[in-house]
């Protein structure tokens, strides 16, 4: 899952919102030294990893996309399904996604000390841009997609990550549309295990 989604899945708790978010950022470093609300984000965050890395669905997708963009694909789907997510909003939230994603700029800005200096920058950028919003339109997706493709140091095909959700847009909405509400029950079981 990709930044909208972590946000969307982790409630209305700043700490989880920030902690979930945060886990992108935490790779193999120990998560005691945060407050336990945060730390619980973190760990929702990795649990909503595995989840999505080992669903039959996902592994499915990333086999199809595995040939033409190697170990990219599971960068692909996130960013697919922030797209969906998006595009489809209405479905998953009753307030609106420009509402959302200034509730949460607001929260990540508010704690902006505990991530890395580059996340900081990056969370500037994203106010300015108001990338998550953009995710809604194809466009947008192109743009998140060639601004990744400028930073990989492997070929990694992925300018053409967009044209292939356009080529496949049905196949890959079914796709999503099957399992985001496996995720959302998941994520929603346990969050009740972590009270």
């Amino acid at each position: 899952m990709n930044f909208l989604a972590h946000l969307y899945l982790s409630g209305n708790n700043e700490e989880i919102i920030v902690g979930n978010l945060l886990g992108d950022f935490m790779r193999g470093k120990k998560i005691e030294s945060f407050p336990s609300g945060i730390a619980k984000g973190i760990q929702i965050h990795r649990k909503i990893d595995v989840f999505t890395d080992t669903h039959p669905i996902v592994l499915q997708t990333k086999n199809r996309l595995r040939p033409f963009f190697n170990h990219y694909s599971g960068v692909i789907i996130d960013i697919y399904y922030d797209h969906f997510l998006a595009s489809n909003w209405t479905t998953y939230n009753d307030i609106s996604l420009k509402e959302f994603t200034t509730n949460c700029y607001e929260i990540l800005k508010k704690n902006k000390d505990v991530f890395p200096t580059r996340f900081q920058q990056a969370l500037k950028y994203k106010r300015f841009r108001n990338l998550l919003c953009s995710y809604s339109k194809i466009s947008g997706i192109k743009f998140a997609f060639n601004r990744l493709a400028n930073r990989t140091s492997y070929p990694s095909n992925l300018k053409y990550a967009a044209s292939e959700l356009e080529n496949n847009y049905a196949l890959y909405h079914q796709e999503f549309k099957e399992f985001f509400p496996e995720l959302i029950q998941y994520v929603k079981e346990i969050m009740e295990l972590e009270k």
